[in-house]
């Protein structure tokens, strides 16, 4: 069984970003494990969360045998050009089972968390996200946020319930190289009353415990006019990530 992290992880969501579930998963893959990692750009749901510039990532978790795990996912941001670079913490648990032939399932809890930032200590927020997965090829999540902070060009608002919705592709290819899109819709009709779409295509290519990823991921005219400061990106982003 393989998931892709984040939500929808590797497509889409987070691009390779660790944050969340970030190692892939494999039938049988019990006990401690984790990675390291850079980012050209850290981009979660179509937003740059490191000022257009590139981030560090990591990842320990825990997976146990019937199907139980936790971890935790950090990463370096800087949500806004005035704030200087901190980490993101990510603690995550969750539950995955397969329940019939080629399909497999995931639920999960994480908490977003930027204790060295005090401007951004308003962004922690609690998410809850569900997965079904076809044939570790076809994935599709929704997740639930009961309490998201949003600041856009318009207002700031905190303590909003989102919803995102998304749908990725894991297809393996010759020579260890694998095709990963993505798409996905962020309603935030309870904050800020609209919702954009993001999206993402790219390459990735696996070399014993090293992976490589190049994708282009791009936003809707809704989220650039949304949000400011460039953070709706349309860009390629390049990660590269070592298992362990």
């Amino acid at each position: 069984m393989r998931f892709p992290g984040g939500g929808v992880g590797r497509c889409c969501g987070r691009v390779l970003a660790l944050l969340v579930l970030a190692a892939p998963l494999a039938a049988g893959a019990q006990g401690w494990g984790g990675s390291l990692g850079a980012s050209s750009d850290y981009v979660y749901r179509g937003l740059t969360q490191s000022d257009n510039l590139p981030a560090g990532q990591a990842d320990i978790h825990y997976y146990s045998q019937s199907g139980w795990f936790a971890g935790l996912g950090t990463t370096s941001v800087k949500r806004d050009p005035s704030d200087t670079v901190t980490l993101e913490f990510d603690p995550y648990a969750g539950y995955q089972w397969l329940f019939a032939k080629d399909w497999s399932s995931r639920v999960a809890a994480v908490h977003h968390d930027y204790p060295w930032n005090n401007t951004g200590r308003h962004y922690n927020y609690e998410e809850l996200s569900g997965t079904l997965a076809y044939a570790d090829r076809l994935f599709a999540t929704v997740a639930f946020s009961p309490d998201t902070s949003i600041i856009d060009r318009r207002t700031s608002v905190t303590g909003r319930a989102t919803l995102a919705y998304d749908l990725a592709l894991h297809q393996p290819l010759p020579h260890a190289f694998s095709l990963n899109a993505g798409v996905g819709y962020y309603d935030l009709r309870w904050a800020v009353n609209t919702g954009y779409v993001y999206w993402n295509a790219g390459l990735g290519y696996d070399f014993r415990r090293v992976q490589l990823d190049l994708s282009y991921i791009g936003t809707d005219g809704t989220a650039r006019q949304l949000f400011y400061g460039g953070m709706a990106v349309n860009r390629l982003v390049g990660t590269v990530l070592w298992h362990f």
